[in-house]
């Protein structure tokens, strides 16, 4: 138990505070990226993305997003895409609010 505890520790690298610079790109790829949300047998949500922002928490986030437009009802590609535009903005903000607070 104890053992699994500090791989567990280990595993949970930080990733490194992005400047003003590297922000700029990561929105950049973020545009670039599309998600896929499905369901699986036991009705739980399932994201994948078709490429990385190069930020875990970024990527996790963004699945987040989509999975709840998918689950307020968003349905065809078009009105899934403009909750998905929606959400990007925000999510920026806030890896910039987070890299602000860490410096």
């Amino acid at each position: 138990m104890i053992l699994s505890l500090a791989l567990l520790a280990m595993a949970q690298v930080t990733e490194p505070v992005p400047t003003e610079e590297e922000i700029v790109v990561i929105a950049r790829r973020l545009d670039e990226i599309s998600a896929s949300v499905g369901r699986d047998d036991k009705g739980r949500y399932h994201c994948s993305l078709s490429g990385s922002t190069g930020l875990a928490r970024l990527d996790d986030r963004l699945c987040r997003a989509v999975t709840r437009c998918v689950q307020k009802g968003a349905s065809d590609d078009q009105t899934i895409n403009q909750c998905v535009a929606a959400s990007k903005p925000k999510l920026i903000a806030q890896i910039r609010k987070e890299a602000r607070k860490k410096k």
